[in-house]
């Protein structure tokens, strides 16, 4: 299969374009590491989804706007990555927002969790072929796993109160939930909520919440 196939007229420079306005909007100035790995990697995924379906979104634009900026917006919120972080991403699909983040924080360890073992093998070989040291993907059923993070973060799976509580229970002290929820979508309601976050992925409206343990 011919890679310049997926993606032939698009270039960094494009990618950058439509990250950056969307990173400008959140007041967030990112690294050109960033853009030159985030635009590599996005092109691998593209090229990976023709014969492994990653996702359901194929335009290099599309997918640019709607899994790297849309996974930005726990990195305006201070104090929630930090260095020495532990973070997993739950139901983490093509690697979002686990990617984008260990990008923005390399000092921070994530583990980017899903059931789909093609996922997790993509995600493990194109980071290590792309230098992105602080990411591990793991095939595993949340409800089996056994570690314990600073952070958890989902940003695609629906959350319920069964979720919701056993992610809890793998917190480390002081540890936080980052939920993402759509418009349409109520945010899910607890005791710990600390902040939700409203924004704008391009047009499409979007919530982020925030649990303080």
């Amino acid at each position: 299969m011919d890679r310049g196939a997926v993606s032939s007229d698009v270039s960094r420079e494009t990618f950058e374009k439509i990250v950056k306005i969307e990173a400008e909007k959140l007041g967030l100035k990112l690294s050109e590491v960033f853009y030159e790995k985030g635009c590599k990697y996005l092109k691998e995924m593209l090229f990976w989804n023709k014969t492994h379906n990653l996702t359901t979104i194929t335009d290099f634009c599309e997918a640019a706007l709607l899994h790297f900026a849309d996974s930005l917006v726990p990195a305006t919120i201070e104090g929630l990555v930090f260095d020495g972080a532990s973070v997993l991403d739950v139901g983490t699909g093509g690697g979002f927002p686990g990617v984008p983040l260990a990008l923005i924080f390399p000092k921070a360890e994530f583990t980017l969790l899903d059931k789909a073992r093609k996922k997790i093998s993509f995600i493990n070989l194109t980071s290590a072929s792309l230098g992105i040291d602080n990411v591990a993907g793991i095939c595993e059923n949340l409800f089996v796993h056994q570690r314990h993070y600073d952070l958890i973060v989902s940003r695609a799976v629906r959350i319920d109160a069964e979720l919701f509580d056993c992610c809890r229970k793998m917190l480390n002290k002081n540890g936080r939930l980052c939920f993402w929820f759509s418009s349409n979508q109520d945010v899910f309601q607890d005791g710990s909520l600390k902040e939700i976050k409203s924004y704008k992925s391009g047009e499409v409206e979007r919530k982020i919440a925030v649990y303080q343990f």
